[in-house]
């Protein structure tokens, strides 16, 4: 080999090892793993990098060719999660107006009822007799209105999810459909590095070999990495799909059942025998809906467990790979300083800045999605206050039932169950009354604030998607020695 083929050969894999350190540094930022990579001495790298012989040129040749493959297949891989992501838990911005204001519209209908219904039962307590009729037919149609209101607004909400779930199906991000396509990925993935670990081990001796086993212990932790992130936002994305559902589901069929129960009641007054029917369906509604937001997070917790579970099972992560995070900024410095080519150098500083922003950019990614998905939940009230509030409108079912079954024939008896049952339902419904606007505007500054920044979920997904499409344009014009 001539003097000048040596140094163009020592030259490429100066540039070829430059290039994979910086595109695994970049493509590590997609999922906010911190860079790892064993202890090595690199401040003596140049000097131990000996002339290859041709076997090990072409081995070195073919190692070049698998971490172009890996490079690729990475960036392939933080972009699939990104988009599955971005379908997965898509949510027209428009939602976080409507469900809340049609709740909130419901909900102060159904509450305008009670009080006028109050009224009767104040002067019920004075005198049985005194009780209007015609205004007890208005306190059943304006609840006929509320719950079909609330009901309608949660059918909608079902439906929407649905149709988002199928429009993920239909770009192959169902569940089945992305396990496989990660499966896939990762099974690559696995072949091009065991691959990789066997030219090395059969054909590059130390000290050259020290370099290529810190860029195996990174192609692998980077790997494990991007497994890691699906199986986090598979998970998270079951539980979300699940917990929604479930409530909108629950909330829809209280409604309605409470629909049924005024329809009931105003036949009653036709036909009295009707009341205990009327009662006994409006406390299974009143029950459902108390049990409904702990009912809805519990299921969406099982789910997410089992999907991790399933997930573990068919694509193991493996033992974590941890090692000093110290040998590889030296290695970077001396790559640096060593290289002659001013567009690797830009790569690089560019790949180090990106690293750097890396795990800020996961742990902000992370705590904004739960806090602008508990936002989302204003209108299934959280899951503490919605039982709380449940529990006032089961009362009043509980009184109501007690009254028509135990004490039918004494008024005055019955006059004050009523009135005792529709207490607590007021200060229940003013609660959600005031607390669903309050918190859908506190979400609403605050996505916007965020909009401002460019801290939003879905500008950090962007902007990732940009960082590896500028990697892999500069991937397929820098010309390697292959």
């Amino acid at each position: 080999m001539s003097q000048g083929t040596e140094k163009a050969s020592n030259r490429g894999l100066n540039a070829e090892r430059i290039l994979l350190i910086s595109m695994c540094i970049v493509v590590q930022s997609t999922c906010g793993g911190q860079v790892l990579a064993q202890d090595v001495d690199a401040t003596n790298l140049n000097s131990q990098i000996k002339k290859p012989s041709d076997e090990v040129a072409d081995a070195v040749k073919r190692i070049d060719e698998i971490d172009r493959q890996l490079v690729l297949n990475f960036i392939k891989f933080a972009r699939f999660n990104i988009h599955f992501h971005q379908a997965a838990n898509h949510h027209q911005r428009w939602r976080a107006f409507t469900y809340p204001a049609t709740r909130e519209s419901g909900t102060s209908v159904s509450f305008g009822a009670t009080l006028v219904d109050m009224n009767q039962r104040v002067r019920a307590l004075r005198d049985p007799k005194t009780v209007q009729i015609d205004e007890l037919r208005k306190v059943l149609n304006l609840a006929l209105v509320g719950s079909s209101i609330s009901g309608t607004a949660s059918s909608l909400e079902l439906a929407q999810n649905t149709w988002v779930m199928m429009n993920a199906r239909k770009q192959g991000y169902s569940v089945g459909s992305s396990m496989s396509t990660i499966k896939e990925l990762s099974d690559k993935t696995d072949k091009l590095l065991d691959e990789r670990e066997d030219l090395v081990d059969k054909n590059i001796a130390q000290p050259r070999r020290k370099i290529f086993d810190i860029e195996a212990v990174l192609l692998r932790r980077i790997r494990q990495q991007l497994i890691v992130e699906f199986h986090n936002w598979s998970s998270h994305s079951r539980d979300q799909a699940w917990r929604e559902n479930t409530f909108y589901t629950v909330d829809a069929l209280q409604n309605f059942t409470r629909v049924g129960s005024t329809i009931i009641g105003l036949n009653g007054f036709r036909r009295p025998h009707l009341g205990g029917a009327a009662a006994i369906s409006g406390l299974v509604a009143n029950s459902a809906a108390t049990v409904n937001p702990l009912l809805s997070m519990v299921l969406g917790y099982a789910v997410r467990k089992h999907q991790k579970r399933k997930l573990l099972r068919e694509i193991p992560i493996g033992p974590k790979i941890v090692a000093p995070a110290d040998a590889l900024n030296e290695l970077m410095a001396a790559e640096m300083q060593k290289s002659p080519e001013e567009r690797q150098m830009k790569v690089l500083q560019e790949a180090i800045y990106l690293s750097d922003r890396s795990l800020k950019l996961d742990e902000h990614l992370d705590r904004e999605t739960r806090e602008i998905n508990r936002y989302r939940q204003i209108a299934q009230q959280q899951s503490m206050s919605g039982p709380l509030i449940g529990l006032t409108g089961l009362v009043g079912s509980i009184m109501a039932t007690t009254a028509f079954y135990g004490y039918r024939t004494q008024r005055d008896v019955t006059a004050n169950l009523l009135f005792a049952g529709r207490i607590p339902q007021i200060p229940g419904q003013g609660f959600a009354i005031t607390y669903t606007p309050y918190t859908a505007v506190k979400g609403t500054l605050r996505v916007r604030r965020l909009e401002q920044q460019g801290l939003l979920p879905a500008q950090i997904m962007q902007s990732r998607l940009d960082s590896l499409d500028a990697l892999e344009k500069k991937l397929s014009t820098t010309q390697l020695p292959f």
